[in-house]
């Protein structure tokens, strides 16, 4: 079974592996509301600063006013292929995303927006960000490899990576792996990366989690997106669109 655990749980856990400091550094991507659903609001509130990403024009207004410890940017993350260009947003809420056929499943998009792109990169160079970077959380529905691929393990060397992945594929999984994270934690959609230097390690009910969550329910998992996938493509050309 799945290990679904309160934003509560899932907070302490990460103060409890940040041993409880009051000071650090945190860049969440994929940001959306100020404090509902968020990673890093409850790190704010003992003292953290950092940045916040959020492309939709009225989530990132909400987040300037309430947030004052973090720098705010209102554009979307991508790879350095695609930086500086407009790219569509589908927008439904906290699953709004870049790439419609890659978002949660049973999500809905209620319209498209145009936003502006940088690498995650531009975005840390622009904020004079510190490193190491204390906590980097990814949200972004399927675009992490994009978001990954414009940021430079080497310099900014993030402490703990958190990205919400549903894991149709291992290609986020090898991708951090090669550039020397390793997985220690699996909690609802969250998948907990660290330096493969550094001293933490996955208990025993975490080791069965990552082996069920990605490994052995993984072929069943693509199956079924591949119906999903193929219901959406022949449903829209039975519609004429």
């Amino acid at each position: 079974m799945a290990v679904h655990p309160s934003q509560e749980q899932e907070e302490r856990l990460v103060r409890d592996f940040f041993g409880g400091d009051d000071s650090g550094f945190y860049v969440e991507v994929g940001a959306n509301h100020p404090t509902e659903g968020s990673q890093t609001w409850h790190l704010e509130q003992i003292g953290w600063t950092g940045v916040l990403v959020e492309p939709q024009p009225d989530l990132a207004a909400f987040l300037v006013t309430e947030r004052k410890s973090a720098i705010v940017f209102p554009v979307a993350c991508t790879s350095p292929e695609n930086a500086g260009q407009v790219m569509s947003l589908h927008v439904d809420g906290a699953r709004s995303g870049l790439n419609r056929e890659r978002m949660a499943p049973g999500a809905k998009t209620d319209h498209v927006i145009a936003v502006q792109t940088k690498t995650l990169d531009t975005i840390l160079g622009e904020a004079q960000a510190p490193a190491p970077i204390d906590l980097l959380s990814i949200d972004v529905e399927g675009h992490e490899l994009e978001v990954l691929s414009g940021f430079n393990f080497q310099r900014w060397q993030p402490l703990l990576i958190l990205i919400e992945d549903h894991v149709g594929t291992l290609q986020t999984h090898r991708f951090l792996k090669a550039r020397g994270y390793r997985l220690i934690r699996r909690l609802g959609n969250n998948g907990w990366y660290v330096s493969s230097e550094a001293n933490a390690q996955p208990a025993i009910g975490d080791r069965f989690e990552i082996l069920r969550k990605y490994y052995l329910a993984l072929p069943f998992r693509m199956l079924r997106n591949w119906w999903r996938q193929m219901r959406l493509l022949y449903g829209n050309m039975w519609a004429g669109r």
